[in-house]
Formats: structure tokens, C-alpha cells, sequence
């Protein structure tokens, strides 16, 4: 039997939910954005070591704005990476101007982090994706 220990404490909260995201993209554009991880001593991951996937996703009816679910259709796989341009802990996600045209408003996404084996695996963020039209063809 477990018991608490304190004074009076009896619920203890552990673990995070991810970072949640809203992603605005322009329909037929490209679009970027950069990740800083950390370790839990705060010091940045090495990120040739781990492998990084992003799905994003389209849920299927009925659609609820934000929500994350696994009841959804994967449309894209992004294998985002550290670019010249990012730093210690930084990894960039690139959207092209082709895969752009794939995604509606609603459209939901994680970024995974493993190593190998599996033997760490790290939800860093999930969101959802809003697509303004383009008025320029």
C-alpha cells in the first residue's frame, strides 16, 4: 500500500502536456519555424542524436478546432532537422510550398523525438493549423 508523506498533500501532479502550437500558414507557401529542446538539467539535446518525425493530421468528423486526437488520417510526414542555421538544441521544421496546398484549417500536428531502440520517446509539442488563403496566384 502507498502512502503520502507531508503534510496533508494527497494528489500529486507528474508529467507535462506538451507545448501546444497554432501554426498560421499561407496556402502555396512556404513556412518555418524553430524548436529549442532541452534536457532535464536545461542543457541542449544533441540533436544528431535523435530522430525527429512530425505528422500532421486531419481529424475525422466531427471536427472539434485545436483538439488533438488520434482518431485522424495522416496527410503529411515532415522529418524535420537541425539546418546551418539553428543552434545547440534547435531543430527547424520546413513546410514546402507543395505540401502547403495539401493542408486545411483545423489540420492537427505532433513532433516526436526518439533515440534509438526507442528507448526514449518525447512527444516536444502539438498544435493544429490555421491556412489563409493566397491571393496572388
Amino acid at each position: 500500500m502507498a502512502t503520502y508523506r507531508g503534510s496533508g498533500q494527497n494528489q500529486y501532479d507528474i508529467g507535462s502536456a506538451p507545448p501546444q502550437v497554432k501554426w498560421t500558414i499561407v496556402n502555396g507557401d512556404t513556412s518555418s519555424f524553430r524548436v529549442y529542446v532541452t534536457d532535464d538539467n536545461r542543457q541542449p539535446l544533441n540533436i544528431p542524436d535523435w530522430t525527429i518525425v512530425m505528422d500532421i493530421a486531419r481529424p475525422n468528423p466531427p471536427v472539434v478546432p485545436g483538439k488533438i486526437t488520434d482518431d485522424a488520417t495522416v496527410i503529411l510526414t515532415l522529418t524535420p532537422a537541425a539546418d546551418a542555421d539553428d543552434g545547440p538544441g534547435e531543430f527547424t521544421v520546413f513546410l514546402s510550398a507543395a505540401d502547403s496546398e495539401l493542408l486545411q484549417t483545423n489540420d492537427i500536428f505532433d513532433i516526436e523525438l526518439s533515440l534509438p531502440s526507442d528507448e526514449i520517446v518525447w512527444t516536444v509539442a502539438q498544435g493544429y493549423i490555421v491556412v489563409l488563403e493566397d491571393v496572388t496566384p
